[in-house]
């Protein structure tokens, strides 16, 4: 059965605002996934201030016009909407685990990210793809002073062996 123009003016509506919130959105291409998989990466994501849509192309492309958003690209199959409205980088990172997981169901296809300015800035599926493999905050400062305290500890060592040769 078709949606009727009011209804989807309140769709166009909803998502508009949706956008409008947003700091980071990524669109995915999704297909054979069971709806327990799909309620359990909602429930996953919704945890983490991320939602997951799924709208029509059309009405989607309409609420992202209206926010002063256009995709330069064409997006093929049924297409979902990611939306971030906390940790810019947690829906890339999650979609990603997800589509590791889930193997040829899920794939990233391009989004918005923060640009220069601060200005959502379409990216494409690649960067979207090196953007999910980003480690969390967290661990990149545990990298950070992993290393630190690595080349701190060899310096105290090579003091205590200057120490040691010159007293003898």
């Amino acid at each position: 059965m078709a949606i009727t123009r009011t209804k989807k003016e309140t769709i166009v509506k909803g998502l508009t605002q949706k956008l409008k919130g947003v700091r980071s959105l990524l669109f995915v291409k999704f297909r054979a996934l069971s709806v327990a998989k799909i309620s359990e990466f909602r429930r996953l994501l919704k945890k983490e201030n991320i939602e997951y849509t799924v709208a029509k192309k059309t009405l989607l492309a309409i609420a992202l016009r209206d926010t002063g958003k256009e995709v330069p690209e064409k997006l093929e199959g049924e297409v979902a909407c990611i939306m971030g409205y906390g940790d810019e980088l947690l829906p890339f990172r999650r979609a990603a685990e997800f589509a590791k997981k889930e193997k040829e169901s899920l794939e990233l296809l391009g989004g918005f990210f923060p640009g220069g300015r601060g200005a959502l800035e379409w990216i494409p599926k690649d960067i979207a793809r090196r953007l999910g493999a980003i480690p969390s905050r967290e661990a990149l400062l545990g990298q950070l002073m992993g290393a630190v305290l690595g080349n701190t500890r060899k310096f105290v060592y090579v003091l205590d062996q200057i120490q040691k040769q010159k007293s003898n």
